[in-house]
């Protein structure tokens, strides 16, 4: 097991690593063809599309990859069905909301009101893919993953390159080229799905199921939301769009950290529930303590390269992010060790608990975020962030260690 555990990281991590290199390598493009604000307004957009996905997704990735380790395969054909209807009907709803409310929408989010229905719909081509990638990371197949994963990032780089350099689409050609590409591979993840044996009649035998288990989960992944996105609309609210850019240079570059969390969490997973499956409390500690020594060595050696990465990736006119670079990437760090522990909760299925330990700790990042970027300026929400991030993974770790005890 710790052979294949050990194989799924490299490929998950190499999947991953590839992935993250389109905006790495959007990164310079971005910053010499977008000015300041515009790189500023494509951050919110693309984080108030993160804010709308949970809404429309309903967790029903997580969902099915549970249940994957619970139902037959004629059941788990029929939970899939159910769970891919409940967020069509969630994307309709939302869909027509704002479409009736897109010019108050915009005025409060300070975003185009021609934007503000097409996030719903980026938000929702998203969905079918996520269950793909969930359904191979279940499975343990992870090349399926990589080959899928990878020919998105291919066709989403070439795309965003063509509209924002050749056809100087400015920061609408990089939404252009990015969701043209969850376009394609939606169609694509429906063929897949179809050909697993995933898809079958309309069903909503599992409803209630999926219902309980992923409500829960909005609050959970709009409060995650918030500690990770809130920053920038505090930047951009106290101190300016401009600075809102500078600012997610930082976080783009210390979140090859995340890539690490992500990518260790991906191949991490699947053999968690395996082992609670078979309680096998002995190797999960095991695993937990080789990955946490893992995270630390990734930590710093990121850490070490930052002046390597600025050098290679971003304008000089940015050079000043480099002074949230840390502190965020410590935020990066503790979320990475969250990932850790936080599977057990949905293992088993206490998803209003972690919902409710997610709520408290958007709360206090909100409250950090307020006073410390009126205190500090804009290094303020950076360590907000962190703060937040190494308060809420001791929270859960504290939880778990509980119910690990309850297990054994």
């Amino acid at each position: 097991m710790s052979r294949l555990l050990s194989k799924n990281i490299i490929i998950y991590g190499g999947t991953n690593a590839l992935k993250s290199l389109v905006p790495l390598l959007m990164l310079p493009i971005l910053t010499a063809y977008l000015s300041l604000e515009d790189f500023g307004t494509l951050s919110l957009v693309e984080t108030t599309i993160l804010f709308i996905v949970p809404f429309i997704l309903l967790n029903i990735n997580a969902a099915i990859n549970v249940e994957y380790f619970k139902l037959e395969h004629r059941e788990l054909k029929v939970y899939v069905t159910n769970a891919l209807l409940i967020s069509l009907i969630s994307f309709s709803l939302f869909l027509i909301i704002f479409y009736l409310f897109n010019e108050l929408l915009s005025n409060i989010l300070n975003i185009n009101k021609d934007l503000v229905v097409l996030m719903v719909i980026f938000s929702f081509l998203r969905v079918t893919g996520t269950v793909v990638l969930g359904l191979y990371q279940a499975k343990q197949e992870a090349k399926q993953f990589a080959i899928f994963t990878l020919f998105q990032t291919l066709i989403d780089f070439t795309l965003s390159y063509l509209f924002v350099v050749l056809f100087k689409f400015g920061y609408m050609g990089r939404l252009e080229g990015t969701y043209i590409s969850f376009f394609i591979f939606s169609i694509v993840g429906i063929y897949i799905l179809y050909k697993m044996d995933y898809l079958g009649k309309v069903s909503f035998t599992y409803t209630k199921d999926i219902v309980s288990f992923g409500i829960p989960l909005i609050p959970h992944a709009i409060s995650g939301t918030v500690i990770a996105m809130s920053d920038r609309y505090f930047v951009s609210y106290y101190i300016g769009n401009n600075e809102v850019g500078i600012y997610t240079i930082a976080y783009q570059l210390s979140a090859l950290m995340l890539l690490v969390g992500v990518s260790v969490n991906q191949a991490w997973t699947p053999v968690l529930f395996k082992l609670l499956k078979e309680k096998d409390i002995v190797k999960i500690y095991k695993y937990t303590f080789y990955l946490f020594i893992l995270f630390i060595i990734s930590a710093i050696g990121i850490y070490f390269l930052k002046d390597t990465l600025f050098y290679i990736f971003v304008d000089e006119k940015f050079y000043s992010a480099k002074e949230y670079f840390g502190y965020l990437l410590l935020g990066f760090f503790f979320q990475s060790l969250y990932f850790l522990v936080t599977n057990i909760l949905f293992f088993e299925k206490r998803t209003k608990l972690l919902a409710a330990m997610t709520f408290f700790g958007a709360i206090v990042n909100l409250i950090l975020n307020y006073f410390f970027i009126i205190e500090f300026g804009t290094i303020g929400v950076a360590y907000a962030t962190a703060m937040t991030w190494g308060l809420y993974f001791l929270l859960v770790l504290l939880v778990n260690i509980k119910i690990m005890y309850n297990i054994t």
